[in-house]
């Protein structure tokens, strides 16, 4: 029988009427019969059902994908998996009178109709080419997440802050809504409160802020809080058409503003104040683009410089097996007006220059044109003391490591890195999305940590620490990551955390890769840093939550790695207080509250000398 070189019969020309059965033997695949194939055709459908079906598919992935989680949502599951690493979010409220469960329940059902994240859960998640979603949680029961506990006696802050120890190092249950609610029903302090509220969230339910926004939808600041975020909305697009007036862009350019509501001369101002934003908006980008890359750049080299000998602010834990207790505690509250005190003595190229020349009476609203300090400033230079401090006086390391690290550090400047948040959720962003990127800043402590510290050497200290902030808060860099970021979202297998996941360990190079190259990896960012976030509250007055007033309200950020510390600033009524959680050591247990009394000592000797600054002026 001829046949074609690849195989395949040669049919004879001129043969058409050949019956089937001369080319194939007993033992060969019968060609299939015409009935067969018009089942299957039958089956598959016409070809317009077919491309009905496909368009179908495509519009639901479509849907799909536009509801996945961000990148950023998606970090902290893949760092949880890869890492000893608990994303919560924690938020603290004292009550000056008593709340029930069914209160709370109102409230938090209420919450959960604005924020429908609060009644789904993760679903999809562990896929490689398709991110996970929030879908509705089918046995969602508000009472599941509301849980009722009563402290030791004497049920003060001590009991209180070892309870919210415990509430923060909980596992997380993926297959539930990722939020809970404690109330402390025997809790009293010398402040007047009564009763306390611990609320956790986990950082893929939201970022910091989104949380704090949510617990604010409860409170009697919501109206003020949805005044603000919407005017800010709307003044902002204004701004880019033009819409303001003049003094709005620029004090300078208030003797304009008459010509803005005439009839002839409006639309040319409208122009110009739309050019001139965006102009202002395009020179800013290009002057940070030089700036960016200089703070980027010293901050790789910082990291590679530092990370392989930071000294913890706990003992040595081994480094296969990180504690699951934590420690929590929470400093007084300062009055704003401190901080103002520090702001105005310490602004400008010298002690005491924002107020020279300016009477005493009519400095409430005086700040410094030039090298203004924030309130962002003075509490991370006082932290930085605090920390340096702390891990100074810390018992002698034990391990080999520990002490090769500790004579290189007494050599080497070891500066305090921190990992500062940035928001660049949009004014009026009302979602519980992760709109938060940030970076390491390296902030060095003072050089005199002991109450003598002169006002020159607290200034230059200062401002060192205003400079390292001033570079990171202009650095476009972080936004770009974050975005660059956001896009293995949509598909996990982009970021490499996903590639060897725990479910997989059974596994010989997935068990391998974990252990020896992804997890040190991990470590190793994660404990290169210490986590601090400062989160505006209702600073002017006391609000209330179920009809109760507030008297104390701290938040917390996650904490990182091993060893590492998370610290929460957040104003409230007036004032602001800070909240530190660390890992439960044995060997430095109470270090939190250690670390909180000499930040209210640090601090009352910052503003002890601002005011010899100020009356110096006098």
């Amino acid at each position: 029988m001829p046949v074609k070189p690849n195989g395949y019969l040669r049919i004879p020309e001129g043969s058409p009427d050949t019956p089937a059965s001369y080319y194939y033997g007993e033992d060969d695949i019968h060609p299939p019969e015409p009935e067969e194939i018009e089942e299957k055709l039958r089956k598959v459908g016409s070809m317009g059902e077919v491309a009905a079906r496909v368009v179908d598919r495509i519009a639901h992935e479509a849907e799909e994908r536009k509801h996945m989680i961000g990148g950023v949502d998606h970090l902290w599951i893949m760092m949880s998996d890869t890492a000893d690493f608990n994303p919560a979010c924690t938020s603290v409220f004292t009550m000056r009178d008593h709340v029930t469960v069914e209160m709370m329940a109102e409230q938090l059902t209420r919450q959960s109709e604005k924020f429908p994240r609060y009644r789904q859960r993760l679903d999809s998640t562990g896929r490689l080419l398709h991110g996970a979603t929030f879908v509705d949680d089918p046995d969602f029961n508000i009472m599941r997440h509301i849980r009722a506990r009563r402290l030791p006696e004497p049920a003060g802050k001590k009991e209180l802050d070892a309870l919210v120890g415990e509430v923060i190092a909980e596992p997380w249950d993926l297959s539930r809504p990722l939020w809970d609610t404690v109330i402390v029903e025997n809790y009293h302090d010398e402040d007047g409160a009564v009763c306390a509220i611990i609320a956790r969230g986990h950082h893929t339910l939201a970022d910091g802020q989104g949380f704090v926004i949510s617990q604010l939808y409860m409170t009697s600041y919501y109206d003020d809080l949805r005044q603000m975020m919407d005017g800010a909305a709307t003044k902002l697009h204004k701004a880019k058409r033009g819409q303001l007036l003049p003094s709005e862009y620029n004090a300078s350019l208030a003797p304009l503003d008459p010509y803005a509501s005439y009839t002839l001369t409006a639309p040319f101002i409208q122009l110009f104040l739309g050019l001139l934003f965006w102009l202002s908006q395009l020179g800013r980008t290009v002057f940070s683009v030089f700036w960016s890359t200089y703070q980027a750049l010293r901050m790789v080299a910082f990291f590679f410089f530092t990370f392989w000998r930071i000294e913890m602010v706990v003992d040595e834990q081994p480094a296969d097996a990180r504690t699951a207790q934590r420690e929590f505690s929470s400093s007084r509250v300062f009055s704003m007006q401190e901080i103002k005190l520090c702001q105005q003595a310490f602004s400008g190229p010298r002690p005491g220059f924002a107020v020279a020349g300016v009477p005493k009476d009519q400095r409430k609203n005086v700040r410094s044109k030039v090298k203004h300090v924030t309130l962002n400033d003075v509490v991370c230079s006082v932290m930085a003391d605090v920390l340096g401090e702390e891990i100074r006086n810390k018992p002698a390391p034990r391990s080999i490591w520990g002490k090769t690290k500790r004579s290189i550090n007494q050599i080497l400047p070891s500066p305090v890195p921190f990992f500062i948040p940035i928001s660049i959720r949009a004014p009026g962003d009302w979602s519980m999305r992760n709109l938060s990127t940030g970076a390491n800043v390296y902030l060095p402590p003072a050089r005199t940590l002991t109450p003598d510290i002169s006002v020159r050497e607290l200034h230059a200290h200062i401002h060192r620490c205003r400079y390292e902030l001033s570079l990171f808060k202009h650095s476009l860099w972080p936004r770009f990551c974050f975005h660059v970021l956001q896009l293995s979202g949509q598909a996990p297998v982009l970021f490499p955390l996903s590639w060897f996941p725990k479910s997989k360990e059974d596994r010989m190079l997935v068990r391998l890769m974990r252990r020896w190259v992804i997890k040190p990896i991990a470590d190793a960012c994660l404990q290169s840093c210490k986590f601090i976030n400062v989160v505006p509250g209702p600073a002017k007055r006391p609000i209330t939550m179920a009809g109760v007033e507030v008297a104390k309200w701290v938040a917390l950020p996650p904490q990182g790695g091993a060893g590492t510390i998370g610290i929460g600033v957040i104003s409230y009524a007036g004032g602001i207080s800070i909240a530190v959680s660390a890992d439960r050591v044995p060997g430095s247990e109470g270090v939190t509250r250690r670390i909180c009394e000499s930040f209210e000592r640090r601090f009352a000797l910052y503003v002890a000398r601002a005011k010899e600054v100020l009356d110096h002026q006098d």
